[in-house]
């Protein structure tokens, strides 16, 4: 999947909105993540978009009342669809009824009596971006996001002078983290969130719109908005027409 640096979306929506990319607050990084965070939930769950669905199999098990369901994997946000067999191989693949069960502890797809096996799309969990900046004299501990440069290897949201710019958001993998131990130096204990090269023209423009709109530039936050669904239009166009695929897998029944 190719992807986009956040420090790359988040300078061009600060340009776009008239602020000073060169001069970035916390208050003003944190009310752009924010928005960005928003705009790409918008984006994610507005199509079934290849760069963020997934068909797998699955196996049936039969509980002692007769109920015959799958568990999901964790990933899985929503199930976009079941099948008997896998569409990608074959025209035979028949649509099966399902059934979403969740109790807030326990999760399953429930389908029909006789099915042992088949397969189901879904679409992945949206990320959130929620990080502040990286400090060095922090101890960060499993679950916390920060933003990182990986091109200068410290806590900046400005380039730093020689050397590249890729400011991300990483989430802390271990227990805890010492202090200093950063993405670049421990790796293994940092994952990055990915976001998606189809969206991030969609955030910028996107951000840029909601700030206007807390700045109570109404109007010009219209002409902004116009811009987003523009592009996100275009990203659309590109995955139905121009690369001929489709938001949906069209299964065909044969006799």
């Amino acid at each position: 999947m190719r992807t986009s640096n956040y420090s790359q979306i988040l300078f061009d929506a600060l340009q776009y909105s008239g602020n000073d990319r060169h001069n970035i607050t916390h208050e003003t990084f944190s009310q752009f993540r924010d928005f960005s965070s928003a705009r790409i939930r918008e984006a994610w769950e507005s199509n079934q978009w290849a760069d963020i669905c997934r068909l797998v199999e699955f196996t049936t098990t039969t509980d002692a009342n007769g109920v015959v369901s799958f568990t999901p994997v964790t990933e899985a946000d929503e199930i976009l669809g079941v099948f008997s067999k896998n569409p990608q191989e074959t025209t035979k693949a028949v649509q099966l009824a399902y059934q979403i069960y969740d109790s807030g502890t326990e999760r399953k797809v429930i389908v029909g009596n006789g099915i042992s096996g088949g397969y189901y799309l879904y679409r992945k969990d949206c990320i959130a971006l929620e990080g502040d900046l990286y400090s060095p004299t922090v101890v960060y501990y499993q679950g916390v996001q920060v933003y990182f440069d990986s091109g200068s290897g410290t806590g900046s949201y400005t380039p730093v002078l020689g050397k590249p710019h890729a400011g991300n958001f990483y989430t802390c993998t271990v227990a805890s983290t010492t202090a200093g131990q950063n993405p670049n130096s421990h790796p293994a204990s940092w994952t990055k969130t990915d976001i998606p090269y189809i969206f991030s023209a969609f955030m910028a423009w996107g951000s840029a719109a909601n700030w206007l709109v807390s700045e109570g530039q109404i109007q010009e936050a219209a002409t902004i908005e116009a811009k987003a669904n523009q592009v996100l239009e275009q990203e659309y166009d590109k995955f139905l027409r121009q690369q001929g695929q489709f938001g949906k897998i069209n299964m065909t029944n044969t006799y």
